[in-house]
């Protein structure tokens, strides 16, 4: 078995991999902190829970929360007889870097790309709507660039942060919205829901434009993330849905760097 660790800023996703099935997934909210201890517990309950026995056949890392990747390694070298895999641009993804500083890349992004590619082929772009709303480029063999903006989180954490009068709005609720969605909102809670979920599809989709426009192709668009199921329902253009892309992707890295 293979168990695969996605630390992200919002969720830590922990995948478990017989072969290249995905035989069970569990996501815990990556604040507040827990020690080393209460990790151990999680992860030991979510292996027993598939009745997996030690050793491990291997552990792959994929971390944005530096203070969490050394706690996670430690316990991942209890758990297989095997140094764990750390994702990075520089490991044998069987992709190019076509980019300035390929080792600021982040490795969710990393992972994104090689399993688009795998999964869908290129010419490739995937939107991750997490924390941070990201777009990478795959064409040619190569991750070839993208964008960053923050994802719905921030947006509303910002406005309660830096308005004095605007209320704060609880993220649930506007995950809870489903197209269609009227853009004109009558109060100013419903103008809050409308600007970030519009503006948030609408700059991601004027980016995908762009990039096509730049990079000469017309790309097979997958989404992902925590927030891409529901804002899934407000894009207007083709795209292929895949929640479980980053986890795909550190199997297939793993699997070349074994």
């Amino acid at each position: 078995m293979l168990l695969a660790l996605d630390i992200g800023n919002s969720s830590i996703h922990i995948g478990l991999f017989s072969g290249t099935v995905l035989q069970g997934r569990l996501k815990i909210p990556t604040h507040p902190l827990r020690n080393a201890h209460e990790y151990r517990d999680v992860i030991g309950a979510f292996l027993a829970k598939h009745n997996v026995e030690k050793p491990l056949r291997g552990i792959i890392i994929s971390s944005v929360v530096a203070e969490l990747q050394d706690v996670l390694n430690h316990i991942a070298k209890g758990l297989s007889a095997r140094e764990p895999v750390n994702v990075s641009a520089s490991l044998n993804t069987g992709l190019h870097f076509f980019v300035e500083k390929p080792d600021e890349l982040g490795a969710d992004r990393v992972a994104n790309a090689v399993a688009a590619r795998d999964i869908f082929g290129e010419p490739a772009l995937v939107v991750d709507f997490g924390t941070a709303t990201t777009l990478s480029a795959i064409k040619d063999g190569g991750f070839v660039g993208g964008a960053i903006f923050p994802g719905v989180v921030p947006m509303v954490e910002s406005l309660s942060r830096t308005t004095s009068k605007l209320p704060r709005l609880d993220v649930n609720l506007l995950a809870s919205r489903q197209s269609p969605l009227a853009a004109t909102g009558k109060d100013t809670t419903k103008c809050i829901i409308s600007g970030i979920i519009y503006g948030t599809v609408g700059g991601a989709e004027r980016l995908i434009r762009e990039m096509e426009r730049e990079l000469g192709c017309a790309f097979k668009v997958v989404i992902t993330g925590g927030n891409a199921a529901f804002l899934s329902g407000f894009i207007q253009q083709d795209f292929s849905l895949e929640p479980d892309l980053t986890l795909h992707g550190l199997r297939l890295i793993f699997e070349r760097n074994a």
